[in-house]
């Protein structure tokens, strides 16, 4: 079953996703001698609390060791059949960053709502649901029901947004006579966010595509030709590909992969976040994957970004240059029938090109993968545009019985 069908299940994930994109909780900074703006994402402590799926205490003793889990899709059901024609391909619209913006631009797709449109709406792997902004409200008369979503915003101030059916979206084709495939009702939450404004070409942004939609189809971002593309689920031609094992994590309908590096090969958890111009890694994923210790010198050497934390506070996260990987699945020991390794990439696989990696413990990583009760600890990473934009990017994303899905990249 969908997640998102459940109504507690629902209303929890717009919580942690929301805190992620509303304007007044992604104020940061690029500490540089020009000090720009720089439009990162920081989640808020969550307002009430629910009980929720631990995921670091199931998926990720796959993940690290201990149980072993197959992110594989072997199914055959669900494999992947070539050849097959794609239900939407479209220009992919990229969002300019500010001067001095740190990371690669944002992607966005034109979308109509009941034939009024297009408007050009971000595509976030890293938001649960979509959003529209206030100003699209407007413009096609949506009314507010009863249901809201609050969180407790930077600076201790609560944040409160309705949540409203969004009926008769549709992507915009670019072509008149033609339309892009049925969507159903979405679930949109209303509210403004700073990549709204972000580049004048298209100001403003009306709303951001999140996985509720994306679950729908397979999504291939073509990033080296510019295309969006879209299939059925298990439709969309991987060949020619390097396929990474993947899986959801927890409700939020995020993808997550095991990253690593090229001289590491014990692997951490990433999700796949479109949404974000650059990645970030915890401290304690710094550590397995054998970067320095938070004392370094060679943290100063690199830009450090200066976000505000959920008190209000600004919290420092310092870069440093890294490559990364990804890791298979796990190699079975067949007496202990215990992990003992990771399958390495093929043979032709070049890792990703090195990035400036932001380093620190935000609080997304302990929203999306603590049970609402104890902080998460683990290792982490939240893997954006400055790594994924390099290359063509698959994400089967396409809702099944499992959790697992499989994500496909070009070799380099």
């Amino acid at each position: 079953m969908n997640p998102l069908h459940n109504p507690t299940t629902r209303i929890l994930y717009l919580l942690v996703m929301i805190c992620l994109k509303h304007s007044s909780l992604t104020q940061a900074f690029v500490s540089t001698n020009k000090h720009d703006l720089l439009f990162g994402r920081y989640c808020t402590r969550l307002h009430g609390e629910i009980p929720r799926r631990t995921f670091h205490e199931s998926f990720l003793a796959g993940l690290i060791g201990g149980e072993i889990l197959s992110f594989g899709m072997t199914d055959s059901a669900n494999a992947y059949v070539s050849n097959t024609k794609a239900l939407v391909d479209v220009p992919m619209v990229r969002l300019r960053l500010p001067k001095g913006g740190f990371g690669r631009e944002y992607v966005a797709l034109k979308m109509k709502v009941k034939g009024q449109g297009p408007f050009d709406f971000m595509v976030d792997s890293g938001l649960t649901t979509e959003l529209i902004t206030p100003h699209l409200q407007g413009i096609l008369n949506i009314q507010e029901g009863r249901n809201k979503i609050s969180a407790i915003a930077g600076g201790g101030e609560t944040a409160s947004n309705p949540i409203v059916e969004l009926d008769g979206l549709s992507i915009d084709v670019g072509d008149a006579a033609a339309s892009g495939p049925a969507l159903p009702k979405l679930s949109a939450v209303i509210t403004d966010f700073p990549q709204e404004h972000i580049d004048p070409a298209h100001d403003p942004v009306e709303g951001m595509i999140g996985m509720e939609l994306l679950s729908l189809f397979d999504v291939d971002l073509d990033f080296p030709n510019n295309r969006i593309r879209l299939f059925e689920p298990g439709r969309a031609d991987t060949t020619g590909l390097s396929e990474l094992p993947a899986v959801v994590i927890n409700e939020s309908m995020l993808i997550g992969i095991r990253i690593s590096t090229p001289e590491n090969s014990q692997p951490i958890l990433g999700f796949l976040d479109c949404g974000s111009t650059f990645s970030c890694i915890n401290w304690k994923a710094a550590q397995i994957l054998g970067l320095p210790p938070q004392t370094d010198p060679v943290y100063r050497k690199g830009p450090a970004i200066v976000a505000l934390g959920v008190d209000g506070r600004p919290l420092n996260l310092p870069t440093v240059r890294k490559q990364l990987s990804y890791a298979g699945n796990p190699i079975v020991d067949p007496d202990s029938r215990r992990a003992v390794g990771f399958e390495r990439p093929p043979a032709n696989w070049k890792p990703w090109d090195p990035v400036q990696l932001a380093v620190g413990d935000i609080p997304v990583f302990s929203n999306i993968l603590g049970d609402g009760v104890t902080p998460y600890q683990g290792p982490a990473a939240l893997i954006g545009l400055d790594v994924l934009a390099q290359r063509r990017l698959i994400l089967g994303a396409g809702a099944s019985n499992s959790r697992k899905r499989k994500v496909a990249v070009s070799f380099g």
